[in-house]
């Protein structure tokens, strides 16, 4: 009898760690590739539509997600106002607000350390571990609620990247574009439609608030916002004094091309003075050890049988 229990105590966890951490880790792949419906897209600016399509939700919509919308209530109701907040600005800095709600997200980080906790049931029970392993597990399950803002964090580093590599070419398309007659509006959206990555699918967004009646100010600002890029907040600053004063804005361009790219030469300078700095370690840790054995080996070797023989004799 004992032994039956037992089998359905490592068949429960079992089941239940595959399908908390399928669940973990495949929501967010699963939310970016379900395509997004006119009504939901228009949902993001407070619009709707008459459109009278039959849309029926997917097993993952019915099911999956009011589950975990369900935890994330229940996580932001307990959490302060200013962590929550805090994760909100990150999934936009990510490009994420529009594929996982805050609420998904946050019980995405819920359920993170209640997936290790039963892998570590689940492995105590099935093989014997050492103490020390059982002591560094324990302390990983706490810390395993914060591995989502690690992988946030580096999503927005990679991003924001992106975004600095191809703000000095965007910067010259759309100065050749409104030099050359363009307006503003449909510069942006040659750039957008010319470029790949981030920096277009930013620039896709501010020309669709601007169609659907944004200022120009207000959408520069809500670009700024989902950025937060030093220097594209830089360009976006000297677009709206341009505005606000009547500036024209093909010289305003013409001057943030310029010095992007400067800034990128200075950058590029900047990483080829820090390179030998960082090759010391792997010079001192992976080169030298084979360099001395190459040179003093034969050495060694040839001294070897003359040093046997002084210490312990004939």
């Amino acid at each position: 009898m004992s032994t039956n229990i037992l089998f359905l105590i490592i068949l429960g966890a079992v089941f239940s760690s595959v399908f908390l951490l399928i669940l973990t880790f495949g929501s967010p792949i699963v939310l970016k590739k379900v395509p997004k419906s006119r009504i939901s897209q228009l949902n993001y600016y407070g619009l709707t539509t008459r459109d009278k399509a039959i849309i029926i939700p997917s097993l993952y919509e019915r099911s999956i997600m009011p589950f975990l919308k369900r935890i994330g209530n229940i996580v932001r109701r307990i959490s302060p106002k200013g962590i929550v907040d805090s994760n909100i600005q990150k999934l936009m800095l990510a490009g994420l607000h529009d594929v996982i709600s805050p609420d998904i997200y946050l019980a995405i980080k819920f359920l993170f350390p209640i997936v290790f906790l039963l892998l570590f049931i689940l492995l105590s029970i099935l093989f014997i571990t050492p103490a020390i392993v059982k002591i560094i597990s324990i302390a990983f399950i706490p810390l395993s609620f914060y591995l989502p803002d690690v992988y946030l964090g580096r999503k927005i580093s990679k991003r924001k990247r992106e975004i600095v590599r191809a703000l000095p070419n965007a910067l010259d398309l759309l100065t050749i574009s409104v030099e050359a007659g363009m307006g503003f509006d449909n510069a942006v959206a040659k750039v957008a439609s010319s470029f790949k990555g981030a920096l277009s699918e930013e620039f896709a967004r501010m020309l669709h608030e601007l169609q659907i009646g944004f200022s120009s100010s207000e959408a520069l600002k809500n670009l700024r916002d989902r950025t937060d890029v030093l220097d594209l907040n830089a360009f976006i600053m000297a677009v709206i004094h341009a505005n606000t004063f009547g500036i024209s804005i093909a010289k305003v361009l013409r001057v943030q091309a310029s010095e992007m790219r400067i800034r990128r030469r200075q950058r590029a300078e900047e990483a080829g003075i820090k390179a030998p700095v960082k090759l010391v370690f792997p010079l001192i840790f992976c080169l030298f050890p084979a360099l001395i054995t190459v040179i003093l080996g034969p050495v060694v070797i040839r001294s070897l049988p003359i040093l046997m023989e002084g210490l312990f004799g004939r």
